[in-house]
């Protein structure tokens, strides 16, 4: 019986207000923010109440996914842990955890269903310099892009049908959205932009809804341009050419709650929406949802089955 290591990595969030500079320095590479940069974010947090779930919300996803594997007595016993990106535990902690309990092979799993380079691409960067650095020779299945995984299209299809419930067809306009990188991308072939709108597409088609558009949210001042359309120039645009009165903002690119849903989209899009008159509603994110711990019990069992 082999002993398989699962990590599950995250962007990360600091635990505290106290630890919001250390977080944002790490997010820069090291390089400071400045006191005006730390006040801003801070005050992001604060409008949410101090802190992000992020952590706690991929630890719950992380223990039901351990038990879900163990049910499924699939022959090898199977440890799961969280890896961080930007903060405790960060990956390499975690790759070191994982080593010290023997594990014999392991899978990268970013909760990041969409590959881009910049992102899901960094996180298993980051576990293989983790492996270098210990001297640790163990096979890896880095696993990419999962949005078209049937059972995650089917859960956020449920979550956005739900939304729907009671809203007028006619009257209704879906805005999927996921986290914007820089435009460059897009030119370099890039398959982030792709997977994004074919899950958009595979979840419209699954509910028969016609009226969506998708939007690119949280996006940085980096000084390039970075790919859009903003969400914001999208609801601006609904409400003056009059397209709809209700809009529903399906994030289709995160499956947790975290500081871009809950400030970005919860407080900033939703006032500027109301703003413009347009009555705001959002999909629940899954967080660790029994439907999407089916489908990441399923991904760790094709790589597993892959060898």
């Amino acid at each position: 019986m082999a002993r398989i290591g699962v990590l599950l990595m995250a962007y990360g969030t600091p635990r505290s207000l106290e630890e919001v500079e250390a977080y944002y320095t790490h997010i820069r590479g090291g390089r400071p923010p400045s006191p005006e940069q730390v006040e801003a974010l801070r005050e992001r947090y604060c409008r949410i109440g101090g802190r992000s779930p992020l952590l706690e919300i991929t630890m719950r996803e992380a223990q039901a996914l351990e038990a879900r594997l163990a049910r499924l007595s699939l022959g090898h016993s199977f440890c799961v842990r969280v890896g961080m990106r930007h903060a405790p535990p960060f990956i390499e902690e975690a790759v070191a955890g994982l080593l010290a309990e023997g594990v014999e092979r392991l899978i990268a799993l970013a909760m990041a269903p969409h590959f881009s380079r910049m992102s899901v691409g960094a996180y298993h960067a980051a576990v293989r310099r983790a492996l270098v650095a210990h001297g640790a020779a163990i096979p890896v299945v880095e696993i990419g892009g999962w949005g078209a995984h049937p059972l995650f299209v089917m859960a956020m299809a449920e979550r956005l049908k739900e939304a729907l419930e009671d809203l007028p067809e006619g009257e209704t306009i879906v805005i999927f959205t996921a986290h914007s990188l820089p435009a460059r991308l897009r030119e370099e072939g890039d398959p982030y932009e792709v997977e994004l709108l074919d899950s958009a597409r595979r979840v419209a088609r699954m509910l028969g809804w016609k009226r969506w558009r998708f939007a690119y949210q949280s996006i940085s001042a980096t000084g390039e341009p970075w790919l859009g359309p903003d969400l914001r120039e999208v609801l601006e645009g609904i409400a003056q050419g009059r397209e709809a009165r209700h809009v529903v903002i399906c994030p289709i690119g995160f499956v947790a709650d975290h500081l871009e849903i809950l400030y970005d989209l919860d407080v900033e899009a939703r006032e500027a929406a109301q703003g413009w008159g347009l009555t705001f509603r959002r999909t629940r994110s899954l967080n660790d949802d029994p439907l999407l711990i089916e489908c990441l019990a399923a991904l760790v069992t094709e790589a597993v089955a892959a060898g």
